[in-house]
């Protein structure tokens, strides 16, 4: 194709501005929930990973405590406390 050479489009400049607008558009709306999504996930992480710290300083309080309590290892005890799953969103 030579400089001299111009491309003659169909569509009328309107309907490609229209066109790429709503592409823009919609483009824009897909990232913004794309973030949204991850900064949800991120949050449920962080909350996740406290609870389980929380949990494992419990566990390892108790067996500290069992421990220097009886110089016989025993079996651990069963509790009847069930655990709640996290729940996020």
């Amino acid at each position: 194709m030579s400089t001299g050479e111009t491309l003659s489009y169909r569509s009328p400049i309107s309907k490609l501005l229209q066109f790429f607008r709503r592409s823009r558009d919609q483009w824009k709306e897909k990232c913004k929930a794309a973030k949204k999504e991850s900064k949800s996930l991120k949050t449920c992480l962080a909350k996740m990973k406290e609870s389980r710290d929380r949990w494992k300083t419990e566990a390892r309080q108790l067996r500290k405590a069992r421990v220097s309590q009886s110089s016989t290892p025993e079996e651990p005890q069963k509790t009847d406390t069930p655990r709640r799953a996290a729940r996020c969103r």
